[in-house]
C-alpha cells in the first residue's frame, strides 16, 4: 500500500462489517432535484451507501462504485434491504473509472475532501469529467473550508485540535457496542485537517484509523469546476456540508 489512495482504501477494511450502521448520511436537499429524469445513477466512492432509499423511491438503476471490495460487499447488501431493483457494482479507483454511462453521479458525504487529499482538485474532477458523458450531471456534497458551527457527524470545525470528544454509539451485527472518540488537528493554514477515530469496547481501545482531508473553499470548488468542463447550475448549503449540482460540458 503506497498510495494515498489505497492507504485509505486499506483503512477501511476493518470497518467495512458495522460501515453502515456507523455511516450517519445527510440526505443532500439537490438530491431531489438532481434525480428528476434520471434513470442511471452512480454513486461514487460509495462506501456501505450513502443514499440508496431515496435511489429505489425514484426507481432508478445504481450503480456502486468503491475501490474496496468489503465496502462494496456491504453496500450492495445495503442497496438489496432498501428496495433498489436494478443494482451494479465496480471496484474502482478514481483513475480507474471506466466510461460511465450514468445520468447522474453522486459523490457523497465528504468524500470529494477524501480525494482532494490525495490528488489537487482539478485532477480529482478531471477523472470525473472524462468518464461521463456531456450532459451528465454531477452531485457534490462536500465540506468548504469557510464552514463554521455545528459541522457535520464527524467533524466540527470549532472542535480545538488535540481535544477528544465522544461522536458516536456504533452497534455491530453481532451485538458489540462500539463507542467512536474523535479527534482533529488542522494544518496552520486549516485547508486540511486529519481527523483520528478511535474504537473502543467496555472502554478498552480495539482500533484507530485516521482520515485526511482538504478543506477547499467554496470558490476553490467552483473554480475548479468551472475549469475542469463542468458548468454549475444548483448550490445549497445542509447540516454542515456544501451541495453543488452541476452538468458536464461538450468538451473533456
Amino acid at each position: 500500500m503506497n498510495t494515498p489512495a489505497e492507504r485509505a482504501v486499506d483503512s477501511y477494511r476493518p470497518r467495512a462489517a458495522w460501515a453502515r450502521t456507523e455511516s450517519r448520511p445527510t440526505t443532500p436537499r439537490l438530491l431531489s432535484p438532481a434525480l428528476d429524469g434520471a434513470a442511471h445513477v452512480a454513486e461514487f466512492p460509495c462506501g456501505p451507501g450513502h443514499f440508496l432509499s431515496t435511489y429505489a423511491k425514484a426507481e432508478v438503476r445504481v450503480r456502486l462504485i468503491d475501490a474496496s471490495w468489503p465496502m462494496l460487499t456491504a453496500a450492495a447488501r445495503h442497496a438489496r434491504d432498501s428496495g433498489v431493483a436494478e443494482l451494479a457494482v465496480e471496484c474502482d479507483f478514481l483513475h480507474q473509472l471506466p466510461a460511465l454511462d450514468d445520468d447522474l453521479v453522486v459523490v457523497p458525504n465528504a468524500a470529494l475532501n477524501q480525494l482532494a487529499a490525495q490528488d489537487p482538485l482539478p485532477p480529482v474532477l478531471t477523472h470525473l469529467r472524462r468518464a461521463v458523458n456531456p450532459g451528465t450531471r454531477l452531485l457534490l456534497q462536500y465540506l468548504a473550508g469557510e464552514a463554521s458551527g455545528a459541522g457535520c457527524g464527524f467533524y466540527t470545525p470549532a472542535l480545538a485540535d488535540s481535544h477528544t470528544v465522544v461522536d458516536h454509539h456504533i452497534h455491530t451485527p453481532d451485538g458489540t457496542e462500539v463507542i467512536r472518540h474523535r479527534r482533529q488537528h488542522h494544518t496552520p493554514e486549516r485547508d486540511q485537517v486529519n481527523i483520528e477515530f478511535t474504537y473502543t469496547v467496555n472502554n478498552r481501545p480495539v482500533r484507530t484509523t485516521r482520515v485526511h482531508l482538504a478543506l477547499p473553499t467554496a470558490a476553490q470548488v467552483q473554480a475548479a469546476l468551472t475549469a475542469t468542463g463542468w458548468a454549475t447550475t444548483h448550490a445549497h448549503t445542509r447540516a454542515g456540508f456544501r451541495e453543488v449540482l452541476a452538468t458536464a460540458g461538450n468538451s473533456r
